[in-house]
């Protein structure tokens, strides 16, 4: 073969290189495009998931001031039960005396 032939035959070979080259980066760039769409995916996901979790935790916070206020009410309704309680029984020990007072005055 001729000095040219040889040169010829080697730039055809970088040349089909080049091309396989080309075929297979583009075939990256397919795959990463399409890695890059996933990922875009997976972000409006996870911002739809942080929203809903800002959502429930205004919720849990609203509720825990309301249980704050049903707890606040069920202990001053608890002071005040054990205040009429006692209020009530020494009423009813009054009225005991004050029967025994009256059945002793009948009796007399």
């Amino acid at each position: 073969m001729a000095r040219s032939d040889i040169t010829i035959e080697i730039l055809k070979d970088i040349r089909r290189e080049v091309r396989e080259t080309r075929t297979r980066v583009d075939s990256i760039d397919k795959r990463v495009d399409s890695i890059d769409k996933r990922v875009d995916s997976i972000d409006q996901r996870l911002d739809s998931i942080n929203q809903r979790v800002e959502l429930t935790n205004q919720s849990l916070d609203i509720t825990n001031e309301r249980i704050g206020v049903v707890e606040s009410t069920l202990l001053t309704v608890a002071r005040r039960q054990r205040t009429t309680i006692k209020y009530v029984k020494a009423v009813a020990e009054h009225v005991l005396r004050l029967d025994r007072r009256v059945t002793n005055l009948e009796s007399r």
